[in-house]
C-alpha cells in the first residue's frame, strides 16, 4: 500500500483531474414531469458533449471536462446550467432533488430517452429489472484522474500495475467512508407523491438518505477491488450469469474507467 509521507503529496492528490455529470429533472409549474420535448435551442442531443439527455426524457445530464483547476470546472457547469435553462420552454423549470417529483400513480409519465435504438433497448431492460421509478433518480458523478505530477510524486511513475494499485486505493478508501460522507452531505430524507408503491416496504419516516440506500438506483452487485483484473472478471462474470444486463450496468459507487470498453 503506498502511504501518503508529506503536505506535497497531499496537494497531489487535491490538485487532481476532475470532471462532473450532473443530472436534472425538467419539471412543470405544477412540479411533476415536464411532458416538452427536448429543449429545441440545444444542439442535437445525440451529438451535444455537455448537455445530454440521460437515462429519461426529462432528464437532463451537464457534464463538464477534466480540469486540475476544480474553479474552472465550476465555471464550465454554470455555463452549461444556464445554457440548459436558457433553453427551457417557458412553463419548464429544473427539479433540484435527488429524488423525482411527485409522479403518477401508474408512472406513465415516466418516460425513457430514445437517442438511439440501441440505448432505449438496453434501458427498457433495466427499468423493467430495477423499477422504472428508480431510474428517474438523479444525481452527481464526480470523474477523478491523478495528474502526472501526482503519480510521480506518489512513487508509481510509468508502473501500470503501481497505477493501478493507487486508484484501487483510491476507490476502496472512498467506498470505507461512504458512510460520513453520505451523513455529512447526502440529503434525500423522503420521497415525493407515487414514487413508491404500495407493495414496497417504504421507511416510515424520514432517512438520512434514500438516494445512497437500497432504494436508490443500484443493483446489489459489487466487484472485487483486489486488483484491477479481479474487477474487470466479476463485472464480466456477472454478464455471463445475467446477474447484470451489461458492463455498463455495474453501479457500484466507485467505477474504475479508461475507455468505452472495459476490458
Amino acid at each position: 500500500m503506498i502511504g501518503i509521507q508529506n503536505a506535497a503529496f497531499i496537494s497531489s492528490l487535491i490538485n487532481s483531474f476532475v470532471g462532473m455529470e450532473i443530472e436534472t429533472h425538467r419539471v412543470n409549474p405544477s412540479g411533476e414531469l415536464s411532458t416538452q420535448p427536448y429543449p429545441a435551442g440545444l444542439l442535437d442531443e445525440k451529438k451535444h458533449h455537455f448537455i445530454k439527455n440521460d437515462f429519461l426524457e426529462t432528464q437532463s445530464e451537464l457534464i463538464t471536462p477534466p480540469e486540475a483547476d476544480t474553479k474552472q470546472a465550476m465555471t464550465y457547469l454554470g455555463s452549461y446550467h444556464q445554457a440548459l435553462r436558457s433553453a427551457l420552454a417557458d412553463d419548464e423549470y429544473l427539479w433540484p432533488y435527488s429524488m423525482p417529483p411527485k409522479l403518477k400513480p401508474d408512472h406513465s409519465d415516466i418516460e425513457i430517452a430514445q437517442t438511439d435504438h440501441e440505448n432505449y433497448v438496453y434501458r427498457k431492460q433495466v427499468a423493467k429489472i430495477r423499477q422504472i421509478e428508480r431510474t428517474a433518480e438523479t444525481g452527481v458523478h464526480v470523474n477523478v484522474g491523478l495528474t502526472p505530477a501526482a503519480i510521480n510524486q506518489l512513487g508509481a511513475q510509468s508502473d501500470q500495475d503501481a497505477i493501478d494499485q493507487l486508484y484501487l486505493q483510491a476507490a476502496v478508501g472512498f467506498m470505507r467512508y461512504r458512510w460520513l460522507l453520505t451523513y455529512l452531505f447526502g440529503a434525500t430524507p423522503f420521497a415525493f407523491d407515487n414514487y413508491f408503491s404500495e407493495k414496497t416496504d417504504a421507511p416510515a419516516g424520514p432517512v438520512r438518505s434514500l438516494r445512497n440506500s437500497h432504494f436508490g438506483f443500484g443493483n446489489g452487485f459489487l466487484a472485487s477491488y483486489r486488483s484491477v483484473s479481479e474487477y474487470v472478471r466479476d463485472i464480466e462474470d456477472a454478464v455471463t450469469h445475467h446477474d447484470i444486463i451489461a458492463e455498463r450496468e455495474y453501479y457500484g459507487t466507485v467505477r474504475l474507467k479508461r475507455s468505452a470498453d472495459l476490458e
